[in-house]
């Protein structure tokens, strides 16, 4: 089957039996649910825009020369890597990089292990190389939707992952079948998950951590959605049921989190990619260079949403008139540098790639992981930076019911903006309120904080990796002429 449309898409949303549940109940139809139908459709439209966009968004299967999605592609060259950045930002830009796990998220994710079976087939695991292989293609021949869980949940983060509620709680194998191995524990945090075709679980960069002893939650597999025993616990929804002029976002993006429970699941050995190796477990994130394309791929996004923050803040200063005031400039100009920075860097990788295997193109790591680093700290500086350009203008935006009310007279008069009517100040700040302030808005913040580990991490892990020999050789050479003459030491 080659790239889906998105009414392929929903249809596919439609036949299945999963089972997520949202204030205790047990959703039947996702697609036609008020709290996940906007995101249906808004991933729908997703898919949609690959048909729109081909020249950039698909391109010919190596199997069977079907259209497929081109965030499937293992690039080689780095006119490869840009067409993935360009994918990536259609994508983005459909939601003011507000979904940010949608599917060429994992596409990159998988397109990255499947160009580096050579790993996965480390320390006798040529089975589960070769099984991953072939659901890649699975999932590229049939432009699926996945999610992913790959975090156990918290509950003492003091003690080993086996050592949580007495060893209760985290996903582990408990049993094993000639076809299947048992699974059974809870994971989070599966974004996207009511709206996905299969959850995929492999090991997190925390998972470097895991303990020989503990080789029975060093799991890595897929499942489709509707797997018996598999049930997701949704997080409250943000999804406004109210016209997109009161909440033009919220509306519509909320890709929603969950927790996935595990209950005895059987998962078909030909699902399994890893099953108690711990020492591939720990080593895959940095083997596979997956860092480097997860990255690329999460700041593309991130870029866009900087991008949709500068324009935000410059539109609400041009109405009000405060963008002549030097201190507004200022705060405009720092939201504009750190778009600058990171559209930067993402250029220095794709120039700075190197090849691996065959021909295989990789991200420069470095300019990614210095982001990676910022990023948790640009985003919510931006929020914060538009919050003050905007000021007390955010808690004063008539609703759509207002502006069709009696007082709209009023309303035309008393909300005007120096250069546009009322009505197009109350969008633009209904706009700017429900990307920064709204609980969807508040969402977004924390998930930028935390959605690649922590900026604390992932900035000393940039020290870890970074070259230090020449810049020391630097400072050596100067140490180095800093001489003592013998003749000048006094004895005493």
């Amino acid at each position: 089957m080659p790239a889906r449309t998105g009414a392929q898409y929903l249809e596919s949303l439609r036949n299945d039996k999963r089972e997520i549940w949202l204030n205790g109940e047990k959703v039947e139809n996702v697609t036609t649910h008020p709290q996940f139908e906007g995101a249906a459709q808004s991933i729908a439209h997703l898919y949609d825009l690959q048909h729109q966009h081909p020249e950039t968004m698909l391109m010919d299967s190596p199997d069977t020369g079907d259209k497929v999605g081109t965030t499937f592609m293992f690039p080689r060259s780095k006119e490869d890597l840009k067409r993935i950045q360009e994918t990536t930002k259609i994508w983005a830009e459909a939601s003011a990089g507000i979904m940010g796990r949608s599917p060429d998220y994992l596409n990159i994710t998988f397109a990255c292990y499947a160009s580096r079976l050579d790993v996965w087939s480390r320390y006798g695991n040529d089975q589960g190389a070769k099984n991953l292989g072939e659901y890649f293609r699975f999932i590229r021949e049939n432009d699926l939707c996945l999610t992913h869980s790959i975090v156990n949940p918290q509950v003492d983060r003091s003690v080993a992952e086996a050592e949580q509620g007495g060893g209760e709680v985290s996903l582990r194998k408990v049993g094993e079948t000639e076809d299947s191995i048992i699974v059974h524990g809870a994971r989070m945090l599966a974004t996207l998950a009511p709206f996905s075709d299969e959850i995929v679980v492999y090991p997190s960069a925390g998972g470097q951590g895991i303990r020989h002893e503990d080789a029975h939650y060093a799991l890595s597999f897929a499942l489709p959605m509707d797997t018996p025993g598999l049930k997701f616990i949704c997080r409250d929804s943000y999804s406004k049921q109210r016209d997109t002029f009161d909440y033009p976002l919220s509306s519509r993006f909320d890709e929603m989190d969950a927790v996935v429970i595990f209950d005895n699941v059987h998962i078909p050995k030909d699902r399994v990619f890893i099953d108690g190796n711990v020492d591939l477990y720990r080593e895959l994130t940095d083997a596979t260079n997956w860092r480097n394309y997860i990255v690329f791929q999460a700041m593309t996004r991130a870029l866009t949403k900087l991008e949709f923050l500068f324009g935000l803040g410059h539109m609400i200063a041009d109405m009000n008139g405060v963008n002549k005031f030097n201190h507004i400039q200022e705060k405009l100009g720092e939201i504009w540098s750190m778009k600058e920075m990171t559209r930067s860097a993402l250029v220095s990788s794709i120039e700075g790639a190197t090849t691996v295997l065959d021909g295989i193109y990789v991200p420069d790591e470095r300019p990614l992981l210095a982001l990676r680093g910022l990023m948790p700290k640009y985003i919510p500086r931006a929020m914060e930076l538009i919050r003050l350009i905007g000021g007390g203008g955010f808690l004063l935006t008539p609703s759509k019911a207002d502006m069709e009310g009696p007082l709209r007279g009023y309303i035309d008069q008393y909300y005007q903006a120096r250069n546009a009517p009322a009505e197009e100040k109350i969008r633009l700040f209904r706009l700017a309120w429900d990307f920064i302030g709204s609980d969807m808005g508040s969402r977004g913040e924390l998930y930028e904080r935390f959605y690649l580990l922590d900026s604390f991490r992932m900035t000393a892990q940039a020290y870890l990796i970074a070259d230090k020999e020449k810049d020391s050789n630097m400072v050596q050479k100067f140490m180095d002429e800093m001489t003592l003459h013998e003749n000048n030491l006094v004895e005493k």
